[in-house]
């Protein structure tokens, strides 16, 4: 399994590793939805960044998605993740 941040990750379907960042940030995080094992879903790269996390949409700063870490091989390779929300698979 190879590791990346979440800032540095493309469009597509991630597994989260850990969240590295501390105090307020990771509580912020982690009520999100964005914790160690949860499915995200990069809709739109950038800054801000778009996600869908848990079935909602997120916008997030490339700042705050790089103390996330993910699966760097991502979850659904090649496949986009939906805009619309319908199908998308909700952990």
């Amino acid at each position: 399994m190879s590791k990346t941040t979440l800032s540095r990750a493309a469009s597509g379907t991630y597994r989260c590793i850990d969240v590295a960042g501390k105090g307020e940030q990771a509580i912020r995080l982690k009520r999100m939805g964005i914790c160690s094992g949860r499915r995200i879903s990069v809709v739109q790269t950038g800054d801000p960044m778009i996600l869908r996390v848990v079935g909602a949409r997120v916008g997030l700063s490339r700042e705050l998605a790089g103390t996330v870490m993910v699966d760097g091989n991502g979850v659904n390779a090649g496949r986009r993740p939906s805009v619309s929300g319908i199908g998308d698979n909700r952990d």
